[in-house]
């Protein structure tokens, strides 16, 4: 559930820890790899792309993740090792933004927030003068679009998901809103509802989105409470998922994903068992 910066500068961070070049030339393979199936949600709700989003976060996350990884070993392994880092990362920090916002529109805006937080702190920029397509290859590997829907079929039995399409998807809702000029942005912003995800673009919809200030938020699925800051739960991830590529760039041949939901940071059960936060939005207690 982190947002298309967090999940960019995050597979930086790990690359970089892990002694690789996160400016190289297999760049847009990486950062596509570290976005997953995050740009599905960018489509319509009812198209193969927006489900294998919700389903590859909720359902079987490690089966699905671990055999498209598996079968893109000889395609990709940039994409790989960006799925690794996409992993992680939700594993570590999605339960923390559905504790703070549910998993309705209020979740999309922390996102926002979070990743206008980042950018500020690492880069000093605002996020809107930024170039997100720039970051992704300029076209899809054929061969990783048919390994996606391939695996998307024998795992979630989902008819012909697109890559192509979602990335499509993903640009159309940007071009809404970055490198618009600055009266452009402002009239859009005049005529944004509440609810709007994008609202967060240009105002603070949440306080303290990173936790600086260690208030308690409550895991409602588990039932414990923390006061771990943003960044603590980041640096986690950083340290997991260096960890897992660290073996794994070594030729560790029998590795496996954790058996946990993207979605709740807990170990996986019968998807009856799920249902409150696979069938329906949630609301966030604070």
């Amino acid at each position: 559930m982190p947002g298309f910066w967090t999940h960019i500068i995050f597979g930086k961070d790990v690359l970089q820890e892990v002694g690789l070049d996160p400016d190289s030339e297999r760049k847009g393979e990486f950062n596509l790899g570290c976005l997953f199936t995050d740009i599905g949600k960018y489509c319509e709700k009812n198209s193969p792309e927006y489900l294998l989003w919700k389903l590859s976060h909720t359902t079987g996350c490690d089966a699905f993740a671990g055999v498209l990884c598996r079968e893109l070993e000889g395609v990709s392994r940039f994409y790989v090792m960006g799925v690794f880092c996409h992993f992680f990362l939700d594993l570590s920090v999605s339960q923390y933004i559905m504790a703070r916002a549910g998993t309705g529109y209020r979740s999309g805006q922390l996102e926002i927030m979070i990743d206008r937080t980042i950018l500020k702190e690492r880069l000093t920029a605002d996020i809107l003068k930024l170039r997100p397509l720039a970051e992704l290859p300029p076209s899809i590997d054929e061969e990783l679009e048919r390994t996606i829907q391939r695996t998307a079929g024998e795992v979630y039995n989902i008819d012909s998901p697109s890559i192509t399409r979602a990335v499509d998807s993903m640009k159309d809702i940007f071009d809404d809103y970055y490198g618009r000029s600055r009266l452009f942005l402002f009239f859009k912003a005049l005529f944004l509802k509440g609810e709007s995800i994008e609202s967060a673009f240009f105002r603070d919809t949440h306080d303290d989105p990173m936790n600086f200030g260690m208030r308690p938020w409550f895991h409602s699925i588990a039932g414990w409470e923390s006061r771990l800051t943003f960044r603590d739960l980041y640096g986690k991830a950083v340290s997991d998922a260096v960890r897992f590529l660290h073996r794994y760039l070594d030729g560790e041949e029998d590795w496996s994903l954790p058996a946990m939901s993207l979605m709740t940071g807990l170990p996986l059960m019968e998807q009856e068992d799920n249902k409150n936060v696979e069938g329906r939005e949630t609301t966030a207690r604070h």
